[in-house]
């Protein structure tokens, strides 16, 4: 019961950024506390510790919160490496924002040498953060190297507000790069994902970042940026970001002194003043001394003491770039040969089960029954990772269907299902449209939350069927095959974190392996719908679909046979319609084919018995095969389908015996016997021709059946 808590406790808090600001911080802690109460368990420790530290994270409450997050890795057991990764890299993210970057780096250093373990919710996290970190030391070909990853992960993930910081982090790399479009650009995607997630905190840096990038250029619209700086600090008012908002003042006040807005410009420094501490970010602080600096000089005030404080600030920031330069070399090297190792170390776990892949491939490659092979490719997988479900599902194109038809679980194959990809949303359906591989560790309603409606599941929840057992990692990829979406592969795990990045390469792997199957299976299922079609084309007739005049040489002496062996019944009818060359005058040649079409399907209405076999003699000539059936049932069926074809009012104005088209029929019902008359086909068809002839004779559209 723990461990189903805690996998589902954590799927809220790896995605605590989904609840934005206080507010959603509360909405978070209460959704804890009701799955606690509703699995009635005590909350884990280390969760509420977590919690208690996130919340002066929220707060702004830096060196509280540094402590508590301190506190709670200290209590953290050693089965809890997601929450200590996740911990890690929220701690190192604050100690970027105060400038302690040998602190950051070693936790990043734990974080990297783990991420091979996190599914792209967290490394989207990690990459950000890591990409934010590079901003800080002015090292932006790397930020963008990082930031890039992040966007990568993000969207692997649909971790939308990720996404947006990734964005931003890229824009503002490429803006001290000179790139300004590319820089813009960027960052107006964020603005615009903020605005569609309704995140203050992101549309306000997004302002301001547009503000400091526009800032840079030459030529760029004055009021345009003062706009954007008003705009950040509007929404910075309303929202608990204490370190962001006075990054964007201080920026402002910068700007504002720069094209001689000294008077508005030194009203802000004074309302800002006490907010800036060199002890909590030297570099802030930096710069609005510079910006105070200059705008005293501009008023000749204090010569004297700004001489001193500008030789101090030089002095200073000399010092810290010096140490700075030793220390940013050593971590950038650091963190570099991490990620290197961390490669090579999931590159080593593809190779050593590579081979195994490639056997699983070939098998699906070369099986002739998919679905009988299906227990026999777990077993196989399970030499590779852990699952205890494995399916291929097919999608068709044409119909935006997405088929289930291929999945077994460790008990039993898994019953069919088939979604409707433009009615349902599922994490199958995500897969499918967004042609990308979704990972996850912790499946929740959090969790899945990016990928499928939680309102759509509550009225029909195809994520989690009734009575199917619990699931914590899955991995879902496409299945592609050059341009075309073929289906998707998963695998699927009852416990949280087993899936790690080298389990999705080597799932991204097979499924090309598939994908070739699939098409193989394809070539094969469309040859043999060929064959049936010809095997179809050679036995009925095109227009009518009925048998035509080469199976009726085929059907009818083994018919016959049988009927003389068992002493049964058989009965033949021959029917022809009464004036349909007038019809064909009348109506024209296409309506007339319409009519022997419709004529074929009443015949097929009336005369559905197994035993019943249907004929198209030639032009408007039909003929029936009654096995084994009583003359009143065999007229019930006559009857049945005159009756039909009277109501459908096929007007034939020139017939000389109804202002309808209408039918003649004679037939003959009896049984066979050896040394009798009656004992072979052609006497049959020639009987029932009479009782025909009989018909006509007496003026048609009747029928007459001996």
């Amino acid at each position: 019961m723990r461990d189903h808590v805690y996998s589902q406790i954590m799927g809220i808090v790896t995605r605590i950024q989904h609840y934005p600001g206080v507010s959603g911080l509360e909405k978070a802690k209460q959704k804890i506390k009701l799955i606690c109460l509703d699995l009635a368990s005590p909350c884990p420790p280390s969760i509420t510790s977590f919690l208690e530290a996130y919340t002066h994270d929220r707060h702004d409450e830096i060196d509280k919160a540094i402590h508590a997050y301190t506190a709670c890795l200290a209590s953290l057991t050693d089965d809890e490496i997601l929450l200590r990764v996740y911990i890690n890299a929220m701690l190192a993210s604050l100690y970027i924002d105060a400038e302690q970057y040998a602190s950051a780096y070693d936790l990043y250093k734990e974080v990297l040498e783990n991420i091979h373990l996190l599914d792209d919710n967290i490394r989207s996290l990690v990459y950000c953060n890591i990409s934010d970190m590079y901003l800080c030391l002015e090292q932006y070909t790397q930020a963008v190297n990082y930031a890039k990853q992040g966007i990568s992960a993000s969207n692997n993930a649909n971790h939308q507000l990720n996404l947006a910081i990734c964005l931003l982090n890229l824009g503002y790399a490429y803006g001290h790069l000179q790139h300004f479009d590319d820089a813009i650009g960027f960052i107006h995607q964020a603005k615009n994902i903020a605005k569609t997630q309704e995140n203050k905190r992101i549309l306000a840096l997004s302002y301001g970042y547009l503000a400091q990038i526009m800032a840079k250029q030459k030529h760029a619209d004055q009021d345009k940026i003062m706009t954007y700086f008003e705009q950040s600090e509007l929404i910075y008012i309303h929202i608990h970001d204490k370190h962001n908002r006075l990054e964007n003042n201080i920026f402002f006040a910068k700007y504002l002194e720069s094209i001689n807005q000294n008077e508005k410009a030194l009203a802000l420094c004074h309302k800002i003043q006490l907010q800036v501490n060199s002890n909590n970010n030297y570099g802030f602080y930096s710069i609005f001394t510079d910006t105070l600096e200059k705008l005293h000089q501009k008023s000749q005030q204090w010569d004297a003491l700004i001489a001193t404080q500008q030789q101090h600030i030089f002095a200073a920031e000399k010092a810290l770039s010096q140490f700075k330069k030793h220390e940013n070399n050593a971590l950038i090297k650091n963190v570099d040969r991490i990620e290197d190792s961390q490669n090579q170390q999931v590159l080593a776990h593809m190779q050593e089960h590579m081979g195994a892949i490639t056997e699983i491939g070939q098998y699906i490659a070369t099986t002739t029954d998919l679905k009988g092979s299906l227990n026999n490719i777990l077993t196989k997988i399970n030499t590779i990772l852990p699952t205890f479900e494995f399916g291929i599902a097919l999608y068709d194109k044409e119909k935006d269907l997405l088929d289930y038809r291929y999945f077994v679980d460790t008990n039993k194959l898994v019953p069919q299902l088939t979604i409707d990809c433009k009615k349902y949303k599922t994490v199958g359906t995500y897969v499918i449209k967004n042609r990308t591989t979704v990972h996850l560790n912790t499946v929740t309603d959090d969790s899945l939350a990016p990928f499928v409606d939680h309102e759509q599941r509550k009225e029909k929840d195809l994520v989690k069927r009734d009575n199917s057992r619990e699931v914590h990692s899955i991995i879902l990829t496409p299945i592609i095959l050059k341009d075309d979406v073929l289906g998707l592969l998963s695998v699927q795990h009852p416990s949280a974190n087993q899936y790690h990045q080298h389990h999705r390469h080597l799932i991204e792997h097979l499924a090309s392996f598939i994908a070739v199957s699939l098409e193989n299976l394809k070539q094969r299922e469309r040859l043999e719908k060929a064959n049936e079609t010809l095997d179809k084309l050679s036995r009925t007739d095109p227009l009518t679909g009925l048998y035509n005049r080469y199976q009726l040489d085929k059907i009818t002496p083994s018919l016959c046979k049988t009927a003389l062996d068992e002493q049964k019944q058989i009965s033949v009818l021959m029917l022809d319609l009464d004036d349909y060359k007038k019809y064909n005058d009348v109506h024209g040649h296409l309506e007339g084919d319409d009519a022997l079409r419709t004529l074929s399907h009443l015949i097929q209405h009336a005369f559905h018995h197994q035993n019943d076999y249907l004929f198209r003699y030639g032009g408007d000539e039909f003929l029936i095969i009654c096995f084994d059936q009583s003359s009143d049932l065999i007229k019930e069926k006559i009857e049945v389908l005159r009756n039909e074809l009277y109501a459908k009012n096929l007007s034939n104005p020139e017939s000389r015996y109804s202002d309808r088209l209408s039918l003649s029929i004679g037939g003959i019902n009896t049984q066979l016997q050896y040394g009798s008359e009656l004992n072979d086909v052609n006497k049959l068809f020639q009987k029932a021709d009479e009782q025909l002839y009989a018909v006509k004779e007496a003026g048609r559209n009747s029928y007459l059946l001996i």
